[in-house]
């Protein structure tokens, strides 16, 4: 089964096609969970689940791309799916809300849970854990930009 599934470095460029947002991502598989950083976010409750009566909630969020002299903001709204408790990299526990979206990254092509959280400070805006890209792919660690390419910054 191991030799069907696609190599990819342990950088890789990721689309996110829901949003339309396009970012480098770090592929980790030391983290069990998948991570968007995002500026700020604001959970409003919409209505109710007609099935189970749960309060459906909406995330509204600020993904920030670009550089830091030249930030590009892009707002988006998704449906919270739940809240997960994650220790960040200093062990520090934090409560996350959840959202679910489509993931491409080369020849992967999946729907996933991600966080949303404040990565601000680390070098990666997004991260795919192992429960994202198990079954889906293997993960070269001395190798970036397998599938995807290095592509160079525009000036």
């Amino acid at each position: 089964m191991a030799a069907d599934l696609p190599v990819l470095g342990w950088k890789e460029h990721v689309w996110l096609p829901d949003w339309d947002l396009r970012l480098r991502g770090k592929l980790d598989t030391g983290a069990r969970s998948s991570a968007l950083h995002v500026a700020s976010y604001e959970e409003l409750t919409v209505g109710q689940d007609p099935v189970t009566g749960d309060p459906t909630t909406l995330v509204r969020f600020d993904v920030v791309l670009g550089t830091r002299s030249r930030p590009e903001h892009h707002p988006v709204e998704a449906t919270v799916v739940g809240h997960k408790v994650v220790r960040d990299t200093g062990a520090r526990a934090e409560r996350r809300p959840v959202v679910r979206t489509r993931i491409v990254c080369g020849p992967v092509d999946t729907t996933a849970e991600i966080t949303l959280t404040d990565r601000s400070g680390m070098n990666f805006r997004m991260l795919l854990g192992r429960l994202t890209l198990e079954r889906e792919c293997l993960v070269d660690p001395a190798h970036g930009y397998l599938v995807t390419g290095k592509r160079r910054r525009r000036r």
